[in-house]
């Protein structure tokens, strides 16, 4: 299975940032015990601020992972290139759910990796939330180590 990024235009990324904002709130609520309305809010600013036009032409690529044998995209990365820690950080990687434990995210993070070399870059780095342990899993198999833990407690 061969997948390829395809960077995202300006229109794509507007879409995502409407599509990732609830999301991301959603798992920031549901993981971190934030309200759903401050998660929203802080959702929004956060990935307006991240995704402008000038970061991405600067340090972050946002693009979708396409298949190339299907044709198709299947998913998206957004990632960060930060040269002076010697990484790339990824802010999401998403597979769309029709293409979803068929190997997809495993290649585009193969990918990555190879894309990480080119650049010289020796550490590839993600925050994962708790109640995903599917994506865990994923992370382990490709050799991913846990470095940090948020620990949180309801009062």
């Amino acid at each position: 299975m061969s997948v390829i990024f395809k960077e995202m235009n300006t229109e794509e990324v507007q879409q995502y940032i409407e599509f990732e904002i609830p999301n991301y709130a959603e798992n920031v609520s549901a993981n971190l015990g934030i309200p759903k309305e401050t998660a929203l809010k802080d959702a929004d600013t956060q990935l307006h601020s991240l995704l402008t036009e000038e970061k991405r032409k600067k340090d972050h690529f946002i693009g979708n992972v396409f298949c190339e044998d299907k044709k198709e995209n299947v998913g998206i990365i957004w990632y960060n290139i930060q040269p002076e820690r010697d990484r790339f950080f990824i802010f999401h990687i998403y597979i769309y759910e029709t293409f979803r434990r068929m190997g997809y995210a495993s290649a585009a993070l193969t990918l990555l990796e190879e894309v990480a070399k080119q650049e010289g870059i020796g550490t590839i780095a993600l925050n994962v939330f708790a109640n995903n342990p599917g994506a865990q899993h994923a992370y382990n198999q490709l050799g991913y180590e846990t470095v940090s833990m948020v620990k949180t407690k309801k009062l």
